[in-house]
């Protein structure tokens, strides 16, 4: 069967799109896609009916649905410049390109020409095996019946709540872990004044006691040690908690607070380790007995900062399932048991927790706000349930009643000030009951990124009012660094190693240039080209982008990560070291010129009339003349102040995002 879509000939049979002499080969999915489209006669096609009829009802996440339709959308673009696939929001995705040679059911004798003969030789064999499969059906029925006791616990697909909240301590509760008995439950506690608590809490007598402060913790399978890290007098340490005694015992020091701990068994503990900050996390165990460390895991570095972040032990398999980082739409989840790798598991979610399955082999992953099992035999993944907050943890609490599921949530607040800098003042700009992040300004355009409406989305703000920047993207946008052009009319941003540029009052969106670079950090030079950086060759370097030519230019040979041209230099971060330098665009030599400027600055410093502002972690935001050398703090930093923040064009104040008294609590649900 052939159609004609616009002036592109989709040839059913043969799987591809044909325009002259040109043609373009569909992927699996992309043909799916496309015919369900074309079946719908025009009609939306919902998000549920993509997820029943191209991915057979497997549950996926919002990434995989738009990364097809942006392939879909891709191969008609290399064909035609006519607009074929139109996103409703919040409903779905629609054909609004004129078809010819289609008919009332397009789709289904193509599928059916497809199937048809292997339906033909299935027929038989269904036939004659299925007496034979019904009689072991019901024989097994029958023995499980008899053998597996009434109050066996069984595996279900679904969640119910038992207690909501479980502690209830006013500010938030995370980071959860448990004993083997149920009877205790080892949680972090943030109070509203930003201090910092672990707690112990028994669940006979619903008594909690502190035990550590500005710590991370997790407690072991009998009760009887934590092992923890903490911070004092700023060297990480990592050591032994003797609950009985409550006596501490030192191991080592370590570079940094890991990201998660793990008890396993003989007395070993897991947990994340990086070699730097621009290196990706690695599992590491540490035996208390023998003092023995070694490394898990080595993930590549390229493209890769989070790495290997989080990890959960099988104390009855001895086998350690490990969370690795790819983007922001793919997780890869890998099962070790005694250094070897057993199974890997890739799935088309952003997961941030994961948790072994009570009454099985199989696992439970987790994205923001949902639940999944993920069976480890086949890697198919299928939805346990889809929660109304944020997961921030996940423990199991046994008990008599069988095993539970434990839930730490977490609901951050955020507001943006304004900060006058001669008359040294505060007051709210923008607010809500959500995040308000990364303030951004030209011209006469104000922009921020805010969570006030179901995700990530820009908003302009004209007065009093926020104005919902709402437009098509083939991602999730999430939190992602942006740059406003000097009219304020573009705004320049990069996404899995691509740069956009999106037209904020058309609301259409375009790749500043097709060729893979793995760009990340951008920015437009005085003349609306793009500086930005790349790790194409391994390492992180400067480019530039001209418009007009279409040419790529090398700045940097020593690293670069994040850069500005002002006039005949080039001022600019590196991805490894901290430090600002400067070098002149036609000269290798660079200068240091702010030695204690740190990396995180990437995020926001910026240059206006010479000034060069940016942000130190202990005091606050300051201001660099690059002229004279000369430098001032302007915003002494607060208990409450988050990284983000923009200088106003006129220079007269700053704009920066005000942390609210976070909230979470602990939920336990009954398998």
């Amino acid at each position: 069967m052939t159609v004609h879509i616009a002036s592109v000939m989709f040839d059913a049979n043969q799987r591809t799109l044909v325009k002259g002499t040109q043609s373009r080969n569909l992927e699996p999915k992309v043909f799916n896609f496309l015919t369900a489209l074309l079946a719908a006669n025009g009609q939306i096609v919902s998000r549920d009916q993509l997820i029943e009829k191209v991915w057979n009802n497997r549950v996926v996440g919002e990434g995989a649905i738009n990364r097809t339709v942006s392939l879909l959308r891709g191969h008609f673009a290399a064909l035609t410049d006519e607009n074929i696939i139109e996103t409703v929001p919040t409903q779905g995705y629609r054909l609004i390109a004129c078809l010819e040679g289609l008919s009332k059911d397009p789709i289904e004798p193509v599928l059916n020409e497809i199937t048809a003969t292997e339906n033909k030789k299935s027929t038989w064999f269904f036939i004659k095996v299925s007496c034979v499969i019904t009689f072991i059906l019901l024989f097994l029925v029958a023995l499980i019946s008899y053998f597996i006791k009434p109050d066996s616990f069984t595996h279900s697909n679904t969640l119910s709540l038992i207690s909501a909240p479980l502690i209830a301590l006013n500010g938030s509760e995370y980071k959860l872990s448990t004993t083997d008995s149920g009877q205790h439950i080892l949680f972090h506690h943030l109070d509203e004044n930003n201090n910092q608590a672990v707690y112990l809490y028994d669940t006979k007598t619903h008594s909690k006691k502190r035990v550590l402060t500005d710590s991370l913790a997790t407690i072991n399978a009998k009760g009887t040690q934590l092992v923890y890290a903490t911070n004092i007098d700023k060297q990480c340490s990592i050591a032994i908690y003797y609950v009985a005694t409550q006596k501490q015992q030192p191991l080592f020091t370590c570079d940094e607070i890991p990201t998660s701990l793990v008890w396993g068994e003989n007395n070993t503990f897991y947990f994340t380790k990086r070699f730097s900050k621009s290196h990706p996390y690695q599992v590491f165990s540490y035996n208390v007995n023998t003092g023995r460390l070694k490394q898990i895991t080595n993930p590549t570095s390229k493209n890769n900062t989070k790495g290997d972040f989080n990890f959960n032990y099988n104390r009855h398999t001895n086998q350690l399932a490990v969370l690795r980082y790819i983007n922001d739409n793919q997780s890869h989840i890998i099962i070790i048991n005694d250094d070897h790798v057993l199974t890997e598991h890739t799935v088309d979610l952003r997961i941030n927790n994961l948790l072994w399955h009570p009454n099985n082999n199989d696992l439970i992953i987790a994205d923001s706000a949902s639940l999944y099992t993920l069976k480890t035999a086949n890697s198919h993944y299928s939805l346990l349930k889809k929660l109304d907050f944020k997961i921030n943890s996940l423990a199991l609490l046994q008990s008599d009643n069988g095993p539970s599921l434990l839930i730490s949530n977490l609901n951050a607040v955020s507001d943006i000030a304004k900060y006058n800098i001669k008359q040294k003042t505060h007051i709210t700009w923008q607010q809500s009951a959500r995040t308000e992040l990364l303030p951004r300004m030209k011209a006469d355009t104000q922009l921020i990124l805010s969570t006030r409406y179901k995700s990530h989305h820009w908003w302009r703000i004209k007065g009093d009012n926020a104005q919902l920047i709402n437009v098509d993207l083939p991602f999730e946008l999430q939190f992602v660094r942006y740059e406003l052009s000097d009219d304020g009319k573009r705004v320049l941003f990069s996404k899995h190693g691509d740069i956009y540029e999106l037209n904020i009052d058309e609301n259409t969106y375009q790749h500043v240039f097709t060729e893979s670079k793995n760009s990340y950090v951008a920015n437009y030079d005085a003349n609306n080209n793009v500086i930005y950086s790349g790790n194409s060759s391994g390492n992180w370097q400067l480019w530039h982008y001209q418009r007009s030519s279409g040419q790529h230019t090398q700045l940097t040979v020593n690293g670069g990560y994040s850069g500005r041209i002002i006039g005949e230099y080039l001022y600019y971060s590196k991805f490894t070291v901290d430090g600002l330098w400067r070098k002149k665009l036609d000269h290798p030599n660079e200068e240091l010129i702010i030695k204690d400027f740190n990396r995180i600055n990437w995020l926001n410093w910026q240059i206006i009339n010479n000034q060069l502002y940016f942000y130190r972690q202990e005091t606050g935001v300051w201001a660099y003349n690059i002229d004279t050398h000369t430098e001032q703090l302007l915003l002494p930093k607060t208990n409450d102040f988050i990284h983000q923040y923009t200088i106003s064009p006129d220079q007269q104040y700053i704009y920066w995002v005000r942390l609210k008294a976070l909230q979470g609590d602990i939920y336990q649900y009954a398998f």
